[in-house]
């Protein structure tokens, strides 16, 4: 099984975090706008990381045997591979967030809108 560590998974959730930063700027959603969006935002991009990682360990599951009936050279074809294989995963997961992210829009939206009486819990 495949097993991604270290550095790789730090940039993988940095990736996410600039990913996700994007995506709620551009709707007008910026860090001050709520004290929880900063860990709105590192939580998800764990969870986006998470989603990957995951994905590439079940489409890498072979033994030492597969590797070695590999035609060609048989580490570069595993690289090619594996590359498909992660962006295929972080374009999906991107895709999931952005179908998502409206209910976050609406919900900051609904916090802006309310009296500042119901803000301050009086």
């Amino acid at each position: 099984m495949l097993r991604v560590t270290g550095e790789s998974q730090t940039i993988l959730v940095e990736h996410f975090v600039g990913f996700i930063e994007r995506e709620l700027g551009g709707r007008g959603i910026v860090y001050g706008a709520h004290p929880l969006l900063r860990p709105f935002v590192e939580t998800h991009a764990r969870e986006l990381a998470d989603f990957v990682l995951h994905g590439l360990s079940l489409d890498h599951q072979f033994g030492l045997q597969a590797i070695e009936t590999f035609s060609g050279d048989p580490l570069r074809l595993l690289r090619v591979d594996l590359w498909d294989s992660l962006q295929s995963h972080i374009a999906y997961a991107e895709r999931g967030f952005v179908s998502g992210v409206g209910g976050l829009q609406r919900i900051m939206t609904q916090i802006e809108s309310a009296p500042s009486e119901a803000k301050d819990g009086a």
